[in-house]
């Protein structure tokens, strides 16, 4: 009978379990499904502006910025951005970043390098397994945070006294719904975007300000909306890997549930035929 009970309580555990798992299964889906249909506008824009930058830029001859392309110095230094999740349960969403980072962090020299923490279990992760001290930290990191974030790292990366050598961001990016793949990319030096933005046709643009103000004005535009869409692509990869766990749980939960109550019918029904063989025998 004591072993009856434990089985029962195990199935309502279980039985909770699957509720749990099954509300966040639910809440991964609208979240992402909400972020999906923001997409299209933060790409065509990241794509307008790319191309407008282009065609901006063939009309200023020599165009170079000291802080987009800098150049090298006695006090050289470098940013590393690692972009992780706030929440857990996101199945290998921060491991595989975290394997990923660790291939290319070693190659930085500690003393020449600034590193910024978004997400908690990035922030956890620099600070407690690397032993590094973010320069910066920035959370919550949700969608409603995100452009607050992103102005604040443009502002960080402009208007620095001393120019960084290079910006460099880790982060998760969605290749389909089902795989999120971690990504190294470079912002600074800048470099103008090629393939289908950079072919655009010749046009002859008439500045009522400086022409190299509005090229630079719209090269950090570029970037700012390159480092948005980075930063919403590891919001959206990380609801998509949030839903396949949960799903996951949720069905491990489901078979373990059929297999518990299996079990316990089979032993309730053996103390039943024990007890009516008992009470048969002493008739």
């Amino acid at each position: 009978m004591a072993e009856l009970m434990q089985i029962r309580q195990r199935i309502g555990a279980i039985a909770t379990i699957k509720k749990i798992t099954h509300a966040m299964r639910l809440i991964s889906m609208s979240s992402h499904t909400r972020l999906k249909s923001k997409e299209h506008a933060l790409t065509t824009y990241t794509k307008a502006v790319a191309t407008l930058f282009n065609k901006a830029k063939d009309q200023v001859n020599d165009w170079h910025n000291p802080i987009l392309q800098p150049t090298q110095t006695d006090q050289e230094s470098h940013l590393v951005i690692l972009v992780g999740s706030d929440k857990g349960l996101c199945g290998n969403f921060n491991t595989n970043l975290f394997y990923f980072f660790e291939e290319y962090v070693s190659s930085y020299h500690a003393d020449k390098t600034v590193f910024i923490g978004i997400g908690k279990r990035a922030i956890d992760y620099l600070e407690q397994k690397k032993k590094i001290i973010p320069s910066l930290v920035y959370r919550p990191f949700t969608a409603a945070s995100l452009p607050t974030i992103t102005q604040a790292l443009i502002d960080h990366i402009t208007l620095k006294p001393v120019p960084y050598q290079s910006v460099t961001i880790f982060s998760n990016v969605l290749k389909t719904f089902f795989q999120q793949k971690p990504e190294r990319t470079q912002l600074i030096p800048f470099q103008a975007p090629e393939g289908d933005m950079a072919q655009t046709e010749s046009t002859d643009f008439y500045f009522e300000q400086p022409g190299i103000d509005v090229v630079n004005f719209l090269a950090q535009q570029v970037i700012k909306g390159t480092l948005e869409y980075l930063l919403f692509q590891s919001l959206i990869a990380e609801q998509a890997a949030r839903f396949i766990s949960m799903d996951s749980s949720t069905r491990n939960a489901d078979r373990l549930l059929d297999q518990t109550k299996l079990l316990y019918n089979k032993l309730r029904q053996a103390i039943i035929t024990k007890e009516l063989a008992e009470l048969t025998g002493s008739v």
